[in-house]
């Protein structure tokens, strides 16, 4: 980073550039810039959705937790998400069930679809950036491989520092143009063919539990949906009551395109809905 970069950083317009200007604005700030990847291996990926008033024909196959494919979505419905443009295909996870909910923020009495997704092979990795490296390192039994990473120079540091205070920033409803120049940062951590996902801490858990953003070409090629829960949501200010609602008995994969795999849902047995799960904001 160049010596005016904070100047630089304060007067530019984020909120009325595009999302290409602000990644040629920071490309050029962090040109030679250096830090650590990892081949990832992985299981157990949650995603989750709000279905509340969804039509039950929408749910019958893995597709319905999939990630949106805004190629079938009409324009008005698109919208900046947290590390990726209007309309651009992205695969948001979570290694924990706790973290996909806070980050979803349902209301009292949503009904939501959580997806458990796995790797087709065992033998698959995925080449990984990270975002957030401080934070990430204070979790040590999740991100064991980041324990001893020291910074090539000082540049490096206060780069990634900088990346560290987008990714962790809090975005209020109204305020949705701060996600622009994470996603052009995102476009540029992503930029290398090689690399599919980006690691970095989740916000809505206060940095404790770790989101994997995916390349949706990656999700599509190597990965499939094993399992899959309806819960109803209890809310009480900050506290997320999970009552489980119904359960894929049965998903009959579809190898050729698994996110369009049947779903076979059965109802939780009454005397099972008393076995909730609570998460705390």
């Amino acid at each position: 980073m160049n010596d005016n970069w904070e100047e630089k950083l304060r007067s530019f317009d984020f909120r009325n550039s595009s999302i290409e200007e602000i990644e040629y604005f920071f490309s050029k700030a962090i040109l030679g810039h250096t830090r650590p990847t990892i081949n990832l291996s992985f299981e157990g990926l949650f995603r989750a959705r709000i279905i509340t008033g969804t039509n039950e024909s929408d749910l019958q196959t893995t597709k319905s937790i999939w990630y949106p494919n805004f190629k079938e979505i009409g324009e008005v419905h698109h919208r900046l998400n947290r590390c990726s443009d209007k309309g651009q295909n992205f695969f948001y996870s979570s290694n924990y069930l706790g973290a996909v909910i806070k980050e979803l923020a349902p209301s009292n009495m949503d009904l939501v679809m959580i997806g458990i997704f796995h790797k087709k092979y065992p033998q698959i990795k995925m080449r990984s950036q990270y975002a957030g490296i401080e934070a990430l390192k204070a979790n040590p039994k999740e991100n064991l491989e980041l324990k001893d990473y020291r910074y090539a120079c000082q540049k490096d540091k206060l780069i990634e520092q900088f990346i560290s205070s987008k990714f962790q920033e809090r975005v209020e409803k109204g305020e949705e143009y701060k996600y622009k120049p994470r996603s052009a940062l995102s476009n540029i951590l992503l930029k290398n063919e090689e690399i599919n996902c980006l690691i970095y801490p989740s916000v809505a858990s206060d940095l404790k539990s770790t989101n994997y953003g995916i390349k949706a070409q990656f999700v599509d090629e190597f990965l499939y949906c094993r399992s899959t829960y309806i819960y109803k949501i209890k809310r009480d200010g900050r506290e997320f009551e999970l009552i489980p609602e119904r359960y894929g008995k049965r998903i009959i994969l579809n190898k050729r395109e698994p996110k369009n795999s049947k779903i076979e849902w059965e109802e939780i047995p009454k005397e099972d809905k008393e076995q909730t799960r609570k998460y705390y904001l």
